[in-house]
């Protein structure tokens, strides 16, 4: 890593899984003995372990090891994890990491823990210790130990380390192989979703085609009814219209005719005053000629009719009797049409008057006998 300008070399080992490259590897700091971690680190542990977003975030097919070490490059550059130790502080040499060589089914316990710290918080906040298992380290860490593990080194454990990391890397290459028969079922996973999301599209495009329609007819048979309600409205306010001019211009008619009439009854109501005028003189003109008439005359109408004799003067008494009993009938008749009498009344009267007028009729036809005459000239 590059620090204000110096560069500097940092020892870490790097662990490879079982599931690798689909899991992500387990890196450490693995400082030399005049070097001390940070505590309160972002990214590294008191244990010398890396936490990285790169690590979390992690997939098989995108990320790889070497930009793992750009990254850790890169941060530790702005924010080293490491500080020198003041002189004279005691130090500790770091243990060597031992292989078992029972192990060779490709499985393979957690990593060594760093020599300063016994155990290692993981990212659930528990803790637990860490066992001697096969591991295999970088080449820039195995530089940076060589001076201080070359006098325990022999050549057998270098045989061993071979062996062991050419089996990691046959683990490594059928992990990988995993993560290609991983990927690609889930390109065809993916394919067939893609399959899916097409045929739920059609489905929603047919379904909002149908939907899509039926609005439409729906829309249209809603467009005609409107249509033909307007139509109908626009009939009535015409004939409304219509009706209106025409009240309109009856009653300026009848308002014409009222005017025309209330001149009318001006002018006839002149014309009776000059007729009631031209009566009251005429009729005094009348009585007064009726009355100087008289005075030459000086009889009346009683004067004119005197009977002779008895006989005439029973005929004349009779005849005048028949007469008012005839104009009595006639006006009970009135009466009764008008509802002024009862019917009851009116037959009782009619009755009462008939026995008389019979009686006064054969008196009159009686006398007629005796004086000589018809009485089928009266009757």
């Amino acid at each position: 890593m590059t620090y204000r300008g110096v560069t500097y070399n940092l020892p870490i080992d790097m662990y490879l899984v079982q599931e690798y490259p689909i899991r992500p590897p387990t890196v450490f700091i693995r400082p030399v003995s005049s070097m001390a971690i940070k505590e309160n680190h972002r990214h590294v542990g008191l244990d010398g372990r890396v936490y990285l977003p790169y690590l979390h975030e992690w997939k098989g097919n995108t990320h790889d090891l070497r930009e793992l070490v750009v990254w850790m490059s890169s941060l530790f550059g702005s924010e080293p994890p490491c500080y020198a130790k003041p002189t004279g502080t005691a130090t500790t040499a770091r243990p060597v990491v031992a292989v078992s060589n029972g192990n060779r089914n490709g499985h393979h316990n957690n990593p060594p823990a760093y020599a300063q710290a016994t155990t290692v918080s993981t990212n659930g906040g528990q803790s637990s210790s860490y066992v001697t298992a096969q591991s295999i380290t970088s080449s820039s860490a195995a530089s940076s130990y060589n001076t201080a593990t070359s006098s325990a080194t022999t050549n057998n454990s270098d045989e061993e380390r071979r062996r062991a990391f050419e089996k990691e890397i046959a683990d490594a290459n059928m992990a990988a192989e995993t993560a290609r028969r991983a990927a690609a079922e889930e390109h065809r996973l993916k394919v067939e979703q893609q399959r899916l999301e097409r045929e739920h599209e059609q489905n929603l495009l047919s379904l909002r085609t149908m939907a899509t329609s039926k609005v439409q007819f729906e829309i249209q048979n809603l467009f005609k009814e409107l249509k033909d309600d307007l139509r109908i409205t626009l009939k009535n306010q015409k004939q409304l219209e219509d009706g209106t001019k025409e009240i309109q211009s009856l009653i300026k008619e009848g308002k014409e005719r009222k005017l025309q009439l209330s001149t009318g009854k001006d002018n006839i109501e002149k014309e009776i005053e000059k007729l009631e005028v031209w009566l009251t003189a005429v009729k005094n003109e009348q009585e007064q000629s009726d009355k100087d008439e008289n005075n030459s005359r000086q009889c009346t109408a009683d004067l004119i009719s005197l009977p002779a004799d008895t006989h005439s003067a029973q005929m004349l008494a009779l005849s005048a009797e028949n007469a008012a009993i005839d104009d009595c009938i006639y006006f009970l008749d009135r009466a009764l049409v008008r509802g002024s009498i009862g019917l009851d009344v009116f037959l009782k009267e009619v009755r009462r008057l008939s026995k008389r007028q019979f009686l006064a009729k054969v008196c009159l036809c009686f006398v007629y006998v005796f004086v000589g005459l018809s009485f089928y000239m009266y009757l």
